[in-house]
């Protein structure tokens, strides 16, 4: 089924056309494994009622939890920029920026939660991201964390040449560019497990993958050694944590207030 998923997903894109048809492209080229691996982590967790997904746009994701069968929703900072592929699949996506403003969901009413690939380009109060996925958790519901691992083989490549992680200006100009600003900072698994368990959450587990699109002999190599060297080493942190039963309620946090502070995109 995700294999027909994914084909459904690709003729779609190959069929639009407008300003997100480049990003529509890059993404599923880039992220296709890494879509099929988060589908069968979320088949595994069995999750009981609606799925959520954080930071929806492009929004493969969240088409293809709806074509896999799951009662799939999503939130993005502005759904407008890829309408096109929300009318196609008729995708539930709304507008929520979850650094500013609580999610438009009750208390306790969803059944699992992705944030997959935005932990790192929250750049105001990641603190209240969280706190807002706990309080809209079904208790003992999932949570469903990935991120770059900046303590991946080529972030320490770079570091070592004297290079940032990731490049400032590129990562700034993506708010122009794509509507939402690129990545703020990366994490280690240790940073990460603290802020889920700070914000209420029981760790089940932590774990490392890399998905590997580009072809050549630098892939290759790259490849290699990653099967050399221990998973902490790997490009991607895999986090899986749970809310706690309905008994252990938190204090929610409220957004901070910024004035004058540039929208996030």
């Amino acid at each position: 089924m995700d294999l027909s998923a994914l084909e459904s997903l690709q003729n779609a894109v190959d069929t639009l056309a407008g300003p997100a048809q480049a990003w529509h492209r890059h993404d599923l080229h880039n992220h296709r494994r890494r879509y099929l691996a988060d589908l069968r982590c979320i088949t595994a967790l069995n999750p009981r009622g609606a799925i959520l997904e954080i930071g929806s746009a492009p929004c493969h994701m969240t088409a293809l939890l709806k074509l896999s069968g799951h009662l799939a929703m999503g939130v993005d900072v502005d759904p407008s920029r890829v309408a096109d592929l929300i009318r196609h699949f008729d995708l539930d996506v709304r507008h929520c920026d979850v650094e500013r403003s609580s999610l438009p969901f009750d208390d306790d009413s969803i059944g699992c939660v992705l944030l997959c690939e935005t932990f790192e380009h929250l750049r105001i109060d990641p603190a209240f991201v969280l706190s807002e996925i706990h309080r809209v958790l079904a208790p003992g519901a999932s949570l469903l964390l990935t991120t770059p691992n900046v303590y991946s083989l080529p972030s320490l490549g770079r570091f070592l040449l004297g290079r940032s992680i990731a490049d400032p200006w590129e990562e700034f100009d993506k708010l122009r560019n794509l509507g939402h600003m690129g990545h703020v900072r990366e994490y280690s698994a240790r940073e990460v497990a603290r802020f889920l368990e700070a914000s209420g959450f029981a760790l089940q587990s932590i774990d490392y993958r890399h998905h590997a699109n580009a072809r050549g002999w630098k892939s290759r190599l790259l490849h290699i050694a990653y099967r050399c060297l221990p998973r902490r080493f790997q490009r991607e942190i895999v986090v899986v944590a749970r809310k706690a039963s309905a008994g252990a309620r938190l204090m929610p946090l409220v957004p901070l207030a910024l004035t004058g502070e540039p929208s996030l995109g």
